[in-house]
């Protein structure tokens, strides 16, 4: 083999070798970037729920009730002095709670399936 042969295929070996490191080098850093971004993330989804908590802890009826209080102090939660009591006969109340019964279309029996809808839990 010449000399001039051998440093051709040097020459040509050299290149991909380093081409292939070049390329090995890329592939790490991107790697230890995509750590990075992934770290961030995690770092952004928890500081995320955190002020979700913040906020909901903020929009809460109790803080709501307790800022109101603060702020106005004329304001008060009502107490037993303060409710006013009605005193009737048995008849009265009986009059305002008895309802009238519904009418009842005897062709909705058919459709038994159309009923009070029920909730019912996911699970």
């Amino acid at each position: 083999m010449s000399l001039k042969v051998y440093f051709k295929v040097a020459t040509f070996v050299t290149v991909i070798a380093l081409l292939y490191i070049h390329m090995q080098m890329n592939i790490f850093e991107l790697s230890y970037n995509g750590k990075d971004k992934e770290k961030i993330i995690h770092e952004l989804n928890d500081s995320n729920g955190a002020l979700s908590h913040q906020i909901l802890t903020l929009k809460s009826a109790n803080n709501l009730g307790n800022q109101l209080l603060d702020r106005d102090n004329s304001m008060q939660f009502m107490d037993n002095e303060r409710v006013m009591t009605v005193t009737t006969s048995a008849g009265g109340i009986q009059h305002l709670v008895r309802s009238q019964p519904k009418a009842v279309n005897p062709v909705w029996n058919l459709f038994s399936f159309l009923g009070a809808q029920e909730a019912k839990a996911w699970e």
